[in-house]
């Protein structure tokens, strides 16, 4: 028989050996689901989509900066355009000359994202070999950002819901028609 003064001691773990014991069985209870009468179904899994180049969508882009280098971009020089309420970053890069295509596509989109630069307000990337070329038509290439509102005029309000993305991704200098447009 158990004495009385040990009783404060023994009713605590006595509670939370019948927790254990009670959550227990409620995992090892389960609710059964009807015979399938053999048909066996596949797990509904997410297949991962493949990424594309040329990028087609925003998870394409998404996709070919997780791929990219940003540290391979560097910036030499950045301001702020448009309105004080809804600034446009503008950037000038400089990347190597041997870089091209689809790998300078993913450092660019790397250090696009890595800057967080996907702006309601829009934003320009101007990519070239060298800072002194910086004034002249881009020599590497660009990422330019437009965004329009419900309307489709030009977004001027940060907060705006609604709004429509077209980010131009130009591999290559300007004028070479390597030019890819992702609405989103």
């Amino acid at each position: 028989m158990l004495k009385v003064a040990r009783w404060p001691v023994l009713v605590p773990t006595l509670i939370a050996g019948a927790l254990v014991t009670i959550s227990a069985c409620a995992d090892a209870t389960s609710v059964s689901s009807p015979p399938s009468h053999g048909v066996q179904r596949p797990a509904a899994t997410a297949s991962p989509q493949p990424i594309r180049y040329p990028p087609t969508t925003k998870a394409d882009l998404k996709g070919l900066a997780a791929m990219g280098n940003p540290a391979a971009v560097h910036e030499f020089d950045s301001e702020s355009g448009g309105l004080v309420t809804c600034p446009q970053p503008k950037r000038e890069v400089t990347v190597d000359p041997s870089v091209t295509g689809q790998q300078l596509a993913e450092d660019l989109l790397a250090y696009f994202y890595a800057q967080q630069l996907d702006n309601p307000c829009g934003t320009l990337v101007l990519a070239y070999h060298d800072p002194s070329e910086a004034g002249n038509a881009f020599t590497a290439g660009s990422i330019n950002v437009n965004v329009t509102d419900s309307s489709g005029a030009s977004n001027v309000d940060p907060n705006a819901t609604g709004l429509k993305y077209q980010l131009t991704l130009d591999i290559g200098p300007d004028g070479a028609n390597q030019e890819f447009i992702v609405n989103y």
